[in-house]
């Protein structure tokens, strides 16, 4: 490509109308930054910076576009500004510049990092916003205001990877380029309009929604099982005043308790909340319970036994410590819970809930150990979701349905 067009600079304190706000990002920035000798990676992306300069100036030289500026970038990404007093030539030249920039430089630049051994995943979220700006300063020195500006950098951040994501300003004027986006949704309200670099159908709907969810939908931090002691402990170190550890027969939580492993952990924690006043509430099935019996039958395991056993692990471990066991509480309850959780003051503004729902019933590969389904931890920033998780909860320690034990 020859050397980048890029007309005349923007005018010192001077507003423009309908400036096209180009928006670029690397999503793979810290694999390839971990992965490589920090010269190979930063060259890397200079190689990216230049590449969409290039499209730029290509398509603004052959639309002799008025002005259009690489007006910021910061190592893995940056913004580009394009206007012509005729809309459709800063629109063709940022259009055109993103297409040709996912669809075909992004390939490319794959392949020469890969020739040039740089390791990592290279991705990028490209969004394009319209609106006024005010320019302050000498030529490309200067500074450009505009609450679009702010808009622009928040629809790229919320674009999934290797797509370019068109607020509803910019779709309106698209022209024929309008039927390579797809409506997936809608963002600060704004609709948002997709086109994925893929281009295979429904390809632009499924990116969205994998990475923004269906609506009224919230994000919460997956994992696929059971969190090791480790991570629990640092969820338990968190904690002011309570926490709750609800499941069936809660074995796992008990063994912790009394193990001879070194580091203990988990047990280590539970100490630390308990000997700064804290109290450790556990709430378990009446082994002489119908909830227990119909377990028992449904995972053909002796659900009576294991909450016994649980029971005198609980018993060991206050015997040992004594009084600085006594925020430790156990309780019984007489209903199948439906799920287990461990709370974190729950009732607070910055309570957390770690939980998972059960699997009902056995499959052909037998039955699934509860640990092994996956589990959930939120906040309430989760809004519904965590208050109905919270009064399931609370449902299950109200007076009356649960019976101290220990």
């Amino acid at each position: 490509m020859s050397e980048p067009f890029h007309g005349a600079p923007f005018e010192a304190d001077r507003t423009y109308d309908q400036v096209y706000l180009l928006f670029v990002d690397t999503s793979g920035y810290s694999t390839i930054v971990r992965s490589n000798p920090r010269d190979r990676a930063a060259h890397a992306f200079d190689l990216l910076r230049e590449r969409m300069r290039a499209r730029i100036g290509q398509f603004s030289a052959q639309h002799r576009c008025a002005r259009s500026d690489l007006w910021s970038w910061r190592g893995d990404g940056g913004f580009f500004a394009v206007h012509d007093d005729r809309e459709s030539v800063a629109r063709d030249v940022a259009l055109e510049a993103a297409r040709t920039f996912l669809t075909l430089d992004l390939r490319h630049l794959r392949d020469e990092f890969a020739q040039a051994g740089v390791e990592g995943e290279l991705h990028v979220r490209m969004a394009l916003h319209k609106g006024a700006i005010r320019h302050t300063g000498e030529g490309r020195t200067g500074a450009i205001h505009s609450p679009d500006i702010n808009l622009a950098a928040h629809l790229e951040k919320a674009t999934p990877p290797d797509c370019l994501a068109v607020s509803e300003d910019v779709y309106r004027t698209a022209g024929p380029y309008a039927e390579l986006f797809a409506h997936v949704g809608s963002h600060e309200g704004k609709d948002v309009y997709l086109m994925a670099g893929d281009g295979g159908p429904g390809g632009a709907a499924k990116a969205w929604l994998a990475g923004r969810g269906l609506a009224d939908g919230f994000p919460a931090h997956a994992y696929p099982e059971r969190p090791s002691p480790q991570e629990k402990a640092r969820l338990l170190d968190s904690a002011a005043e309570e926490v709750l550890d609800m499941g069936t027969a809660l074995r796992t939580t008990s063994s912790r308790l009394v193990t001879t492993e070194r580091p203990a952990r988990f047990r280590d924690a539970v100490l630390g909340l308990l000997r700064r006043g804290g109290t450790y509430r556990c709430y378990l099935l009446d082994p002489s319970s119908d909830a227990a019996a119909t377990l028992s039958r449904q995972y053909q395991e002796d659900m009576t036994r294991k909450v016994k056993d649980s029971l005198e692990r609980f018993g060991r471990f206050k015997e040992r410590y004594g009084v600085e066991a006594d925020g430790l509480r156990v309780y019984q309850t007489d209903e199948f819970p439906g799920f287990s959780a461990l709370t974190v003051d729950m009732s607070h503004p910055g309570g957390l809930i770690l939980y998972s729902s059960y699997l009902m019933g056995t499959g052909r590969y037998g039955v699934i150990e509860r640990g092994d389904m996956p589990h959930y931890l939120i906040g309430p920033a989760a809004g519904r979701v965590f208050t109905r998780i919270r009064q399931l909860a609370e449902a299950r320690v109200s007076a009356g349905q649960a019976q101290r034990v220990l």
